[in-house]
């Protein structure tokens, strides 16, 4: 059973933990290289829709705070009647799947914790 599960998840892991896919610090800071300008955006061109139990919905969220990118945040299961309603909707109009973390980018839309996926949304916005 261990190796269908080791074949199952082969590559998708090493995809996601590629040197690539992690900016390296700069030395002077020792924080993560930005690979895009943060100045370029405001915290509404960018809205996550999160669960707050679900963990890619909070690397999501730890990546964009690594990046130095402002956003804002809606923790879709704290919110309830129609305000709840009302998200679901929105989020419905941009993932039918209606899956965490919803990630809206200007005019693009990442669904799940896609470092590359983010990247390339906020570069090319």
């Amino acid at each position: 059973m261990f190796k269908f599960i080791k074949e199952f998840f082969k590559g998708i892991l090493d995809d996601e933990h590629t040197e690539s896919s992690n900016p390296e610090p700069d030395p002077e800071t020792q924080q993560p290289s930005k690979p895009f300008d943060m100045e370029a955006f405001q915290m509404n061109d960018i809205k996550v829709y999160a669960l707050s139990t679900c963990i890619h919905c909070r690397n999501a969220k730890k990546y964009l705070d690594e990046c130095g990118v402002k956003y804002e945040c809606v923790h879709v299961d704290e919110l309830t009647g129609d305000e709840r309603k009302q998200v679901v909707q929105e989020i419905k109009d941009h993932n039918p799947a209606v899956s965490f973390p919803t990630i809206v980018i200007k005019d693009k839309v990442v669904v799940g914790y896609h470092k590359d996926k983010i990247d390339k949304a906020i570069k090319d916005s």
